[in-house]
């Protein structure tokens, strides 16, 4: 595949499975668009494999195909599959963290596996790894060192993937799986099983309502810790600015939260993508 076929292979698949992330990079450094490009798209795929698979033992081989399909992309082999290339062209032009695509891959086993998040600690592990790691991994690509990077990547993770989670609660809740912790569920008097069933309640209102607090406590947290990262860093960032409006759109009132996916004003989205400053 010629380089200007794989950009645009890859600008569709991050464009069709995470658009707000997508257009935060077409504004980013144009020098680093590509490889940008290359870790939504990464981490696009590896979440649709839950999506694709039928039995949770053909997901673990799609995984681990991706950490072997990178370690021969990495090595400089051809593989054949444009993210997978693109992924390895990355790893050996730029100072990007494999260990950090590793556990962006390994985050995947519970989609496939679990699909019923137990509590507190592992959603926030979960969205450490996801949201988080493609945060870091866009930073360290414009050229920030990795460790001042863990208190904002993961206050970011939780900001940007509570939010996200919260959307796509309809279309997951739809597909067996469920991202709300268990334990906060039973403590308001519900669970993941009423979930799956479509069963809207007062008790899923108010755990939605815990996690929006905790949204925002984590937004205002990745926001003072990215204000400290140099300009070119905190462009890996943007998204961020899209978390208070979908919050706002998440809590309306009359809205079902398991039959609604909350948006926002297409205008406000690019208006808010091109102001904002980290």
């Amino acid at each position: 595949m010629h380089e200007a076929e794989r950009g645009d292979t890859l600008r569709r698949i991050a464009r069709s499975g995470d658009p707000d992330r997508t257009l935060a990079v077409s504004i980013a450094p144009r020098e680093a668009r590509d490889d940008l490009f290359a870790l939504i798209a990464l981490n696009v795929e590896l979440a649709r494999i839950a999506e694709i698979v039928s039995e949770p033992g053909l997901g673990m081989i799609r995984l681990q195909w991706w950490r072997d399909a990178i370690d021969r992309a990495e090595s400089g082999e051809a593989t054949g599959h444009p993210v997978a290339d693109a992924i390895g062209a990355a790893l050996r032009r730029q100072k990007l963290s494999r260990v950090r695509i590793d556990a962006l891959i390994e985050a995947r086993n519970f989609d496939i596996e679990t699909k019923i998040m137990p509590d507190w600690a592992a959603l926030e592990a979960y969205l450490a790894a996801t949201a988080g790691g493609v945060f870091a991994l866009g930073a360290e690509r414009l050229g920030a060192p990795g460790l001042p990077l863990e208190p904002a990547s993961f206050q970011a993770g939780l900001a940007y993937g509570l939010t996200g989670l919260m959307r796509a609660l309809p279309v997951h809740a739809a597909s067996g799986r469920v991202y709300l912790p268990a334990d906060a569920l039973l403590r308001h008097g519900t669970s993941p099983e009423a979930v799956l069933a479509g069963q809207s309640s007062d008790g899923l209102l108010a755990v939605l309502a815990e996690l929006r607090l905790k949204a925002r406590q984590a937004l205002a947290e990745a926001n003072r810790h990215v204000a400290e990262l140099d300009t070119n860093a905190r462009a890996a960032f943007r998204p961020l600015c899209l978390v208070d409006p979908y919050l706002a759109s998440l809590e309306k009132a009359g809205r079902d939260p398991l039959r609604e996916i909350a948006g926002i004003n297409p205008l406000t989205r690019v208006w808010r993508m091109a102001w904002w400053r980290g």
